[in-house]
């Protein structure tokens, strides 16, 4: 049997106690003789409290581990440090997954790459299971990924780097993967999604879950409006990029239309019923329905300009 590795890539920014638990996790993984697996963290902060977190990983962990630094500011930069590092290496897959995270099971990684085997895929996407700290209502820990709409096998042209497989030949191809134009704005995976479907890159769904700890200053209704108006302009932006510009912008306009109604309807339901999370659903679509709209004009939104999480 041919022998498999594995590079699992996190990037982290002034959190270290949540990076430890990141970390420990992935220490706990079961992974089969032929597959070997090295943990890279691209720490975007250069904390020493970090380097000393990872550096205490290393020492007890059953992979190779390697901390290294991006200086330039941003999500872009760190995770294409990530593919510049994979690329240097002798690996086969690189693995993303964010230092909010965890597996939820110890067979986590092998999953995503017998899944990569069975379906012959290009990219392999799985779904994030979310989970309140502590006091955070309960409200926004149902609304921030919902039920999960994908069954096993399925394929997808969207996908995140929150629990993602990526081989070698796409990220070879696809280059640089995430574009510095999303530096601070969020959206950058969506785009490279795009590029992906574009470039006829086959991405599949399986069942291999990781948990997110939803931080309690995320939890407002305003965080939610937010999110929904950068995400309906990282949409728009992407596909600008992508597309030519008759197509993106009627495309663009349908989809705004699509997401209104649907706040609409989600907004009506839950003065009826009474469900806040429901309620701020249809907020959240209709900020993205009008962030769609919006960036037709180049507006952009910095999402990440605030660190939440420890």
């Amino acid at each position: 049997m041919d022998s498999i590795k594995a590079t699992v890539a996190i990037i982290t920014c002034q959190r270290p106690l949540w990076l430890n638990r990141t970390l420990k996790g992935l220490n706990n993984q079961s992974t089969p003789k032929n597959t070997s697996v090295d943990i890279l963290v691209v720490d975007n902060a250069s904390d020493a409290i970090t380097e000393a977190v990872v550096k205490d990983i290393a020492k007890v962990s059953p992979f190779n581990v390697t901390y290294c630094t991006e200086k330039t500011k941003g999500i872009v930069a760190a995770r294409n440090k990530c593919v510049e590092v994979f690329l240097f290496s002798d690996s086969d897959f690189l693995i993303f997954i964010d230092d909010d995270e965890w597996p939820e099971n110890n067979e986590w990684i092998n999953k995503l790459i017998q899944a990569q085997k069975k379906y012959n895929a290009d990219i392999i996407t799985s779904h994030v299971v979310s989970v309140g700290e502590n006091d955070t209502p309960s409200w926004a820990v149902k609304l921030i990924y919902g039920k999960n709409p994908f069954k096993e096998g399925q394929k997808t042209d969207v996908f995140y780097t929150n629990n993602l497989l990526i081989s070698r030949k796409v990220l070879e191809q696809v280059a640089p993967a995430f574009d510095s134009r999303f530096a601070l704005t969020g959206a950058s995976d969506y785009h490279f999604s795009l590029r992906c479907k574009h470039s006829n890159y086959k991405a599949f769904y399986t069942n291999a879950p990781v948990v997110e700890e939803f931080p309690k200053s995320r939890a407002t209704i305003k965080w939610f409006l937010r999110r929904g108006f950068r995400s309906g302009i990282g949409y728009t932006r992407s596909h600008l990029f992508e597309e030519k510009p008759v197509k993106a912008v009627f495309r663009c306009l349908l989809m705004s239309c699509v997401r209104f109604a649907r706040g609409i309807l989600y907004l009506l339901k839950g003065g009826v019923t009474f469900n806040k999370t429901t309620s701020v659903n249809g907020l959240f679509r209709i900020c993205s329905a009008i962030g769609t709209i919006v960036g037709l004009f180049g507006i952009k939104h910095n999402e990440y300009s605030r660190i939440h999480g420890q």
